[in-house]
């Protein structure tokens, strides 16, 4: 029996407690900025550029804890599937990476937290790029250094070591069972 047929399928989703972190700061900043901009308490030290920024803060702040919300809601399913074939982030592409496009695997540190990189054969890339936004996304992580698809393990019940072996894991195993096996040599007959 090979090492991949001993390796299970991962199936990893949201972290709760994170997203109840985040759905609870992001209520706070929405109430502070509400409270500001609105200036219940007729305040007349705030000039209307700090009245404009914290309704920009204000719309900032309910958008993402909105978007924590439904993560939230929706966190009963998977996002990110791991398995001897290939990997996928359904926040990325419904489609899956096999490990046999992926050429190596390294980690992209950004503020402590650590992030996968995959490095994709250039063809297979294409398929990942996406729309508009998410080219533009790549080209500003490419500029700081991180070039591929990132798998970040933010949210996630996993943190970015664990992720990073896991997904070193599998890969050796899916290179492991297409490489070619060398052919045995019969004997040749004796007259």
């Amino acid at each position: 029996m090979s090492v991949s047929q001993n390796l299970p399928n991962l199936a990893i989703g949201y972290s709760v407690p994170r997203l109840l972190t985040v759905l609870a700061a992001g209520l706070l900043l929405s109430l502070l900025f509400a409270v500001i901009a609105l200036n219940p308490f007729d305040l007349k030290i705030l000039t209307p550029f700090q009245i404009t920024v914290c309704y920009l803060g204000l719309t900032v702040s309910g958008v993402a804890t909105l978007r924590a919300l439904l993560k939230l809601v929706g966190s009963r399913e998977p996002v990110l599937f791991i398995t001897r074939v290939g990997i996928r982030d359904t926040r990325i592409a419904d489609d899956t990476i096999s490990w046999r496009s992926v050429r190596d695997i390294s980690v992209w540190e950004f503020r402590s937290r650590k992030i996968v990189v995959l490095k994709l054969d250039p063809l297979i890339a294409d398929r990942f790029e996406g729309g508009f936004l998410k080219r533009i996304i790549s080209m500003m992580n490419e500029a700081i250094g991180a070039e591929g698809v990132l798998i970040n393990p933010g949210g996630l019940n996993i943190d970015g070591d664990t992720l990073l072996e896991a997904c070193n894991q599998y890969w050796k195993a899916g290179r492991m069972a297409y490489a070619p096996r060398p052919v045995s040599e019969e004997p040749e007959p004796v007259d």
